[in-house]
């Protein structure tokens, strides 16, 4: 039987900012705060597209290499992320990734996330790009 619910806020009962969700007829739960994206930001080149969510900027530091500056900062900085990019190779095949930076500490902070948007092809190593458009979705917990 289907149902409704219109409700305007929703608070856990023993934590206020977590509530266990149970798929009909399975015993799994999942925590419902944990499963939401906290950011998401699409920038086309750097500029900062509508519909992001927590994002107050995108800096541009160099080709391919963005840093996302959040609204409201995560509790630590093991929250995950996942990014991808949109590029047009023309007829050979390419990988194209958007990831974290491996570098130094300051690189991933609970107020931002630095990444690198490269590809690679049949003819060319990792090369950094400005992709047309540039996804990152991040989840954890927000301070």
């Amino acid at each position: 039987m289907a149902s409704e619910l219109k409700v305007n806020t929703l608070t856990g009962v023993s934590t206020a900012g977590s509530i266990a969700v149970t798929a009909e007829g399975n015993s799994t739960t999942t925590n419902l705060q944990g499963g939401l994206a906290k950011a998401r930001g699409q920038h086309a080149a750097g500029t900062l597209q509508s519909g992001s969510l927590n994002h107050t900027s995108i800096t541009d530091n160099a080709t391919g290499n963005f840093t996302h500056n959040f609204t409201n900062s995560f509790s630590n900085i093991l929250y995950s992320h996942v990014g991808s990019c949109t590029y047009n190779s023309g007829s050979s095949t390419a990988i194209w990734t958007y990831m974290r930076i491996d570098g130094a500490s300051s690189d991933t902070t609970t107020g931002s996330i630095k990444c690198a948007s490269s590809y690679v092809d049949a003819t060319t190593n990792r090369t950094d790009y400005d992709f047309q458009f540039v996804d990152l979705l991040c989840f954890g917990d927000l301070a």
